[in-house]
C-alpha cells in the first residue's frame, strides 16, 4: 500500500494529486471552452472562438485526468510492493517533466518570464505540478535499497 511512502509524499499522491486531477477533469468537461482558452494567458478569448476540435480535445484530456486519478488511487492503495510504487512514481515523474516543459513552451519565453501575467491555469500547470515534480524527484532519484 501507499504506507511504504513517507507521510508527506503519501498525502501528496493519495489525497492532493487525486483531488487536483478530479478538479482538472471537472474544469475540462464542464466548461471545455474556458479550459481551452485558459491554457495560455490572454487578454480575452470569447468562448465562441474555440473550435469544436479543441472542445473534443479538452473532453479527452479531462477524461485522462480522471483516469490518472483513478489509476493512482488504485495502484497506491492496492499494492504493498515497493517496486510497483516506485515504478508508478517514475511514470509520474517523467509525465510531470513533460507537463511542465510543454506548459512553459506553450507560454513562450516572454510570458514564461512574466509570472505576474500568468493566470490560474498557468500557475497550476507550472508551479503546482513543479512542486509535485520536486516531491517525486526526492523519491525516484534517491538511491534504492533494492539495487
Amino acid at each position: 500500500m501507499a504506507s511504504c511512502l513517507p507521510t508527506v509524499p503519501r498525502v501528496t499522491f493519495t489525497v492532493i494529486e487525486p483531488i487536483s486531477l478530479v478538479a482538472g477533469f471537472l474544469g475540462a468537461v464542464s466548461d471545455p471552452a474556458w479550459f481551452v482558452a485558459q491554457q495560455v494567458p490572454q487578454k480575452l478569448v470569447p468562448a465562441a472562438a474555440v473550435a469544436e476540435n479543441s472542445i473534443v480535445l479538452a473532453w479527452q484530456l479531462g477524461n485522462l485526468y480522471l483516469l490518472m486519478a483513478l489509476v493512482g488511487l488504485f495502484v497506491l492503495n492496492s499494492t504493498s510492493e515497493v517496486k510497483v510504487v516506485r515504478g508508478y512514481l517514475w511514470a509520474l515523474w517523467l509525465g510531470d517533466i513533460g507537463h511542465v516543459a510543454f506548459s512553459c513552451y506553450g507560454l513562450g519565453k516572454e510570458r514564461m518570464m512574466n509570472p505576474s501575467g500568468w493566470n490560474v491555469m498557468a500557475w497550476g500547470n507550472i508551479v503546482f505540478t513543479g512542486n509535485e515534480l520536486g516531491t517525486e524527484s526526492l523519491l525516484v532519484l534517491e538511491p534504492s535499497a533494492e539495487g
